[in-house]
């Protein structure tokens, strides 16, 4: 791709940086002046989380529409007992064949998502087989979450799921790795790990681009993972996933790069847990 073209692509996702910090700019003067809440301001955290949520609610919708093609016919295989986490307010949802799914799980943490993310799955087709939680992908969270609804069985030796779906969740986990362990174990023998993910550029590896590498390093230094809900858009997804099944490793893997020479790089494919 000659420079001309490619610099337009490589500043594409400052526009969506820009809506991240106008939502957060919002979010502080609405705590102000329209629904006054002066001690959210002292809690950065919460304040960055309905921040975020306030950018989903509003572009949640258009910021899902442009996905790799290749993740349709993935999560469409999505079948049994299926952990969805980090939905967000569902906008992938239509992506999968509810008949072939007995109950699905969303784990999202922010409850500003939650009713977006239960109208959402009622219009897909879901109805009641969709149950939404209130937790995160970490082993501390999501382990009480799911056995306080009967979903798991605490003191069982195998996974509770046939299919566990990470659609750009793990880059803003805060211990990726720890938190990928504890969805393989959560796997049933032969499950499968479906993956979407933000990943560091693979110019280092000969399909990626060095140019796109450095425009990951501004946009990180200029508060990428602040306004965009904690998102790490140069984590090494990859070698995370690989360690995740820790010595025992994954019977199979399948993942491939989506747009390499971008600053914004997915990884998709899916990973099966051995039996």
């Amino acid at each position: 791709m000659a420079l001309v073209d490619c610099i337009p692509v490589h500043l594409r996702p400052s526009l969506l940086l820009l809506t991240g910090v106008y939502h957060f700019l919002m979010t502080i003067f609405e705590t102000i002046f329209v629904h006054p809440d002066l001690s959210l301001l002292f809690n950065l955290s919460a304040l960055r989380e309905k921040s975020f949520g306030r950018l989903w609610i509003n572009n949640g919708e258009a910021m899902s529409e442009k996905m790799p093609d290749s993740m349709d016919a993935l999560l469409k295989t999505a079948h049994g007992v299926v952990l969805d986490v980090g939905p967000g307010s569902g906008e992938q949802l239509p992506r999968f064949y509810p008949d072939k799914i007995d109950i699905m799980y969303g784990a999202e943490p922010s409850i500003y998502l939650h009713p977006g993310l239960l109208k959402n799955a009622d219009k897909a087709g879901f109805g009641s087989k969709y149950r939404a939680l209130q937790c995160g992908g970490e082993p501390e969270s999501l382990i009480p979450a799911l056995a306080k609804v009967g979903a798991l069985n605490v003191g069982a030796s195998q996974g509770a799921f046939d299919a566990i779906v990470c659609v750009r969740v793990l880059c803003g986990v805060p211990r990726p790795e720890e938190t990928i362990q504890g969805l393989y174990r959560l796997l049933k023998p032969g499950g499968r790990l479906l993956v979407c993910e933000h990943t560091v550029n693979p110019w280092r590896h000969g399909s990626g681009s060095i140019l796109a590498r450095i425009f990951q390093v501004i946009y990180k230094l200029l508060g990428w993972s602040f306004f965009m809900g904690g998102c790490n858009i140069d984590r090494d997804t990859v070698k995370f996933l690989r360690a995740g099944a820790g010595t025992e490793g994954w019977a199979k893997t399948e993942l491939k790069y989506v747009e390499p020479d971008t600053a914004v790089p997915h990884i998709v494919g899916y990973l099966v847990k051995r039996t």
